[in-house]
């Protein structure tokens, strides 16, 4: 598939009045990782709810406000995998009822395909995992596991938001990895919320900078980190080195 699988035009949030969003505009490019990058309370969270059509309450979007999805399903994977889950379901049963929001399937079917993947994944005990409560399972396997269920269901896009952050580093790691191999051998497109330029480093293709609820700078990741153009990418950038540069003196 070529061109942008999404395209997000003008889009404008207000809640209770207060404009958020200011005319947000970027495109996702098929088969791509892009990651749309800012700090704490730039407006990502805010514009993936509006890609989503998940408006917090008294949020309204802007007559103008357009998203054009040029695909065949999504599939969402938040920031703490533990919230993704009821805690009194079995996961198994849960990760089954996410599948099928996306794809017609019996649980036995599902079962034995989720049980393929995990794997693939080097899940061991499949059979055993599936069984088990969200609180038996430490927040790196419950995010291992939506990853499972969203190769299993082999959307066109996979959104997530800020996927890594209530991971532990090494965790981290293994989680871009996996995003990786998903993008490079399955060609499933992703669009990565992040406020670390150390993940933009590891996962993308494109970025996309988002400042006070607007788009200030966007481009191939490369131009990015070697030419950027505004300040605040610049200070981001400089922020994400300084912070690798301490985890490197903690390790030693």
């Amino acid at each position: 598939m070529n061109g942008a699988i999404l395209t997000a035009e003008g889009l404008t949030l207000s809640i209770d009045g207060v404009e958020l969003l200011h005319n947000v505009h970027f495109s996702v490019p098929a088969g791509k990782i892009t990651c749309l990058v800012g700090e704490s309370g730039s407006g990502k969270s805010l514009t993936m709810a509006a890609l989503l059509g998940l408006l917090p309450e008294g949020a309204e979007l802007a007559p103008e406000s357009r998203v054009t999805f040029r695909g065949q399903g999504m599939f969402s994977i938040y920031q703490d995998p533990i919230n993704s889950f009821n805690p009194s379901i079995r996961v198994g049963k849960q990760l089954y009822q996410m599948a099928r929001g996306n794809r017609k399937v019996e649980r036995k079917a599902f079962e034995r395909g989720i049980a393929e993947v995990m794997g693939r994944l080097r899940l061991a005990r499949p059979e055993v995992l599936l069984k088990k409560y969200p609180f038996e399972l430490s927040g790196g396997m419950l995010q291992r596991l939506m990853i499972a269920c969203a190769i299993y269901v082999a959307p066109s896009l996979i959104l997530a938001d800020e996927p890594t952050t209530a991971l532990d580093v090494s965790v981290q790691k293994e989680i871009m990895r996996e995003f990786r191999a998903i993008n490079h051998e399955l060609g499933i497109t992703i669009l990565v919320v992040t406020h670390d330029f150390g993940v933009v480093a590891e996962l993308a293709d494109q970025v996309v900078v988002l400042r006070q609820g607007a788009v200030i700078e966007s481009g191939d990741v490369f131009r990015i980190f070697d030419h950027p153009r505004e300040a605040y990418t610049k200070a981001l950038l400089a922020a994400s080195v300084k912070s690798a540069e301490e985890e490197k003196e903690e390790e030693t």
